[in-house]
């Protein structure tokens, strides 16, 4: 009887304790890992949107004689439809927006400060009397350092 004491005593780990800490360490894992790439999800997704929020104001200007445009403001982290020669007197809201102004400071994310407009052919400009005659490109970065480019082919306006 002493004997069966002595083992039942033993100081060890179960295999039910090793399988709850690997279970915990793997759900921690999970989470670290999706939050970290979350950043970078935003990143591809907001290119997107913000490609689809140029082609509307070119599309918006080939359809009327005015003149439409994206701006950025110098912060980076907000931007705005226009139309006008003024980037800030008359702001429209964009398709699938809430407001005038799009935040993307909220996703942790910037984009180069530009005004970038379009005339009745489409064609972009980034001064009110300049067609623009090479590509230009904004940059959108997150905070965590990744970034992706964003085209404007010059004369045509093109995104690609």
């Amino acid at each position: 009887m002493h004997r069966f004491r002595q083992l039942r005593n033993h100081a060890g780990v179960s295999a039910l304790e090793v399988m709850v800490v690997l279970i915990i360490i793997g759900i921690i894992s999970v989470l670290l890992i999706g939050r970290s790439r979350m950043g970078e999800a935003n990143l591809y997704s907001q290119t997107e949107v913000i490609k689809s929020h140029i082609r509307y104001a070119q599309a918006r200007s080939m359809d009327t004689d005015i003149r439409w445009g994206i701006r950025c403001d110098d912060s980076g982290k907000q931007y705005w439809l226009f139309s006008g020669d003024d980037p800030t007197a008359k702001k429209h809201k964009l398709p699938g927006e809430e407001s005038d102004t799009v935040d993307i400071g909220q996703y942790g994310l910037t984009l180069t400060p530009t005004t970038l407009s379009f005339d009745d052919k489409g064609r972009p400009y980034v001064t009110i009397n300049n067609v623009l005659q090479n590509d230009l490109q904004l940059t959108l970065t997150s905070d965590g350092g990744t970034s992706t480019i964003i085209t404007i082919t010059g004369n045509t306006g093109f995104v690609p």
